[in-house]
């Protein structure tokens, strides 16, 4: 028997369409009885892949449903220990349309089947061949295209699912699934599949489960006492935004807020006076630098880089500003951090006075009551540089991150980087500005078209704690952006992402909608199931009923470019590519609890 023919196999028929509706098919299954010793003779159950026979096409679809007529259960009840004479009925979720001549899957229901069609078993090879002909299709290459191998399809061992990269990861993908369900696993799978067919991705690890479990990846951590052996980073604060700090500092918008900005411009102007941006010259006394603006006054910059104005001139200073602007206004925190408390206190000045002719005096004495209102926010600053949670931001110890991953970017050599911000604390919303900030810098990067020849995977795992949220007070919030924006234009330019989460219904749904390929792991909460559903129209509640009770490992596959939502069974990680995400062993420190226990009740 042909390949081609082996779609329909007469030797695999397991019943007849007795009822067809514009939206199920109904069949008798006469052999599905597990009667009499029957079980496992008995074909045809729940999840089982079948193809209709339509004459020049086959309908492919699955079981959702078996049993007996109402009115036979208590003839099936009463013969039980002897041949019974009822006969099972099923229902089955069509999926897709296959050309018995060329094997080529059509998404829909090209033909309808008919009342009296023949119903019969997929045979695996066939069904996963078929697939695998119209994935590659319309994928273009000078040779055979390479494939991402995920698994094969639930129930049929044989029946292998391999998906061209284009067709998975340049639409976005998505990886949901509650605890103990195989998301990470498929992450792992996902990431390491990368790495096998040359491709380049980046892993953004909140756990530290995924650090040293990918091949050939560079392995970087923000802790210095990370004991994984990963290599050291951190996150020069130059990169942060100005709202990102406004958001870690929340002034208050009456004082604290305006004298702030204010700080940070005299800083950037100080910045680009001391680099000799605008030619001004200058006279040097005791280390401070006085700037001759043109004639009009001085701007006074001390030793450490901070701007005195007390006493100096209100019109210089206004000059400088507006002659480098382009310098000043700057959305990136690119100033000396830590005399930022210091130029607030000098920002504290009353206005004094203007001269005759309506131009800028100088500025008047130090403003004692302003000093006082910033006093609250120079302690937060100063104890945020100290602070040992922020020490990834605002400590240089190790390398920096921003260069790292643009090294990674231009070198053709590297495959992956595992990121892990295990040890970056929740306090003070660190991982969030973080993460946002470095998505941020990707999406900046990818905007200059350096994915274009090198596409590059971003990997986002527990993605509802970095999506969609706000962080900061009320007047000084920073949503958190970066990825969702990436979702929302990196595709083209070569720069896609991975969003793995066991909490779906936190992500917004605008990101959700961006998603093409969905990995659908076990979900048992209401409204996860409810969120995938309204983000997805592929997955039809009769596919979406499977999802509970889902096994480990095993999710629904669904995207665009998929003939149907297909179960798929995921390729276990290899060794020393699995996940550390178990939880405590109970057996194992319990029962040496119970021992000490013991001990110390005979030495008693």
């Amino acid at each position: 028997m042909s390949e081609l023919a082996s779609l329909i196999d007469p030797s695999k028929r397991i019943g007849t369409v007795t009822r067809v509706t514009a939206s199920t098919v109904e069949l008798t299954l006469p052999n599905a009885l597990a009667a009499l010793g029957r079980r496992g003779l008995a074909r045809g159950s729940v999840g089982d892949f079948v193809f209709v026979d339509c004459d020049r096409s086959a309908i492919l679809g699955r079981v959702t449903e078996v049993g007996i007529p109402d009115r036979q259960r208590n003839i099936l009840e009463h013969q039980i220990e002897t041949d019974p004479s009822v006969e099972p009925q099923g229902r089955l979720q069509l999926l897709a349309t296959v050309s018995k001549t060329t094997r080529k899957v059509t998404r829909g229901i090209n033909t309808q089947p008919r009342v009296g069609d023949g119903v019969y078993l997929a045979e695996g090879g066939a069904l996963s061949n078929s697939i695998k002909d119209a994935l590659e299709g319309d994928v273009k290459g000078e040779s055979a295209p390479i494939l991402v191998e995920l698994g094969h399809l639930s129930g049929l061992d044989d029946a292998a699912l391999s998906i061209p990269p284009e067709k998975l990861f340049g639409r976005h993908c998505g990886v949901f699934g509650a605890t103990g369900g195989g998301k990470s696993w498929t992450v792992s799978r996902l990431v390491n599949e990368i790495v096998r067919i040359g491709g380049k991705c980046i892993l953004f690890d909140p756990t530290g489960e995924f650090t040293g479990k990918v091949a050939t990846a560079r392995q970087l951590a923000f802790d210095p006492a990370d004991a994984t052996g990963a290599e050291q980073v951190h996150f020069p604060h130059k990169n942060l935004s100005e709202a990102d700090l406004y958001s870690l500092l929340t002034p208050s918008p009456q004082v604290q807020g305006p004298t702030l900005r204010s700080a940070i411009k005299s800083l950037r102007l100080a910045k680009a006076l001391l680099a000799g941006r605008g030619g001004y010259p200058y006279e040097e006394d005791n280390g401070r630098k006085k700037f001759d603006i043109d004639g009009k006054g001085h701007v006074e910059v001390l030793e450490n880089g901070a701007i005195r104005k007390a006493g100096n001139s209100r019109h210089a200073l206004s000059i400088a500003q507006i002659s480098l602007a382009e310098e000043i206004n700057s959305d990136l925190c690119d100033f000396d951090l830590s005399i930022l408390a210091e130029q607030i206190r000098y920002e504290c000045v009353k206005q004094g006075s203007n001269s005759d002719h309506g131009v800028l005096g100088n500025f008047g004495k130090p403003d004692d009551f302003t000093l006082g209102a910033c006093n609250h926010l120079n302690v937060r600053i100063e104890t945020y540089l100290g602070a040992p949670e922020l020490a990834c931001m605002f400590k240089s110890e190790g390398e920096d991150i921003a260069s790292v991953v643009d090294d990674f970017i231009a070198d053709y050599t590297q495959s992956a980087l595992v990121l892990s911000f295990r040890d970056v604390s929740f306090k003070y919303n660190a991982r969030e500005l973080l993460l946002n900030a470095l998505g941020r810098h990707l999406l900046e990067r990818a905007r200059r078209k350096q994915f274009f020849e090198s596409p590059l995977v971003c990997v986002l795992d527990e993605a509802h704690q970095f999506i969609g949220r706000s962080i900061g007070d009320e007047q000084n919030s920073v949503t958190l952006d970066a990825f969702g924006l990436i979702a929302k234009e990196g595709r083209k330019y070569g720069l896609t992402t991975v969003i793995a989460t066991q909490r779906p219904r936190d992500v917004p749904q605008d990101v959700l909608s961006q998603l093409g390929t969905l990995f659908v792991h076990r979900l048992t909460n209401d409204r996860d199931r409810e969120t995938i559903e309204r983000a997805c129209g592929d997955l039809d509640r009769s596919a979406a009923a499977f999802i509970p009770s889902l096994s480990q490992g095993e999710a629904i596959i669904v995207g665009p470019d998929l003939p149907a939502p297909l179960p798929i069974m995921m390729a276990k990680p290899e060794k020393g590519q699995q996940p550390e995400s178990n939880g405590p062993e109970y057996q194992k420190y319990w029962c040496q609890r119970q021992e000490s226990f013991l001990v110390d009740d005979e030495k008693t």
